[in-house]
């Protein structure tokens, strides 16, 4: 019955390894969690963050149906005081860039047939909403966008 929850978890995790100009996403199940993974000192630059799916699920055991809601943060540290507007909008733009890279990502592995190829673990489902905002502050004072994916 959780089947392709769990698949979409693994998807999730491993969804950068063959993107290099794409950090590898921080998987968690909160914003406490993702406060706690980005505010390592260590870690610099545009990341990634992705809250494990949520699954909405009818009918019975023998044949679930439902959605699964994957939200995809694009993010940067915030400037606040020492950014200029220019560098705001910029920063902006940047993540913006980011999280349509990784919805390109998740668009040809869920078999978009321009690309000629898909991921066995997303074959069959569809996006049948993609709500895309912009984030300030989030995480404990990171800045980008975000996409909120519903699956089918």
């Amino acid at each position: 019955m959780l089947k392709k929850l769990i698949n979409l978890i693994k998807y999730c995790e491993t969804v950068a390894d063959d993107m290099p100009d794409v950090p590898q996403p921080f998987v968690v199940a909160d914003k406490e969690q993702g406060t706690t993974a980005l505010n390592t000192p260590a870690i610099a630059g545009p990341q990634v963050v992705i809250a494990l799916p949520l699954a909405s699920l009818t009918g019975d055991c023998d044949n679930p149906t439902g959605s699964y809601t994957v939200v995809i943060f694009a993010l940067e540290k915030g400037l606040e005081q020492t950014g200029t507007r220019p560098r705001h909008v910029a920063q902006y733009l940047e993540t913006a860039g980011l999280l349509g890279r990784l919805l390109g990502k998740f668009l040809t592995d869920m078999g978009d047939s321009s690309a000629g190829r898909s991921c066995p673990i997303l074959i069959g489902m569809e996006v049948s909403e993609c709500i895309i905002a912009p984030e300030a502050g989030i995480f404990g004072g990171w800045n980008g966008y975000s996409a909120t994916l519903t699956l089918k």
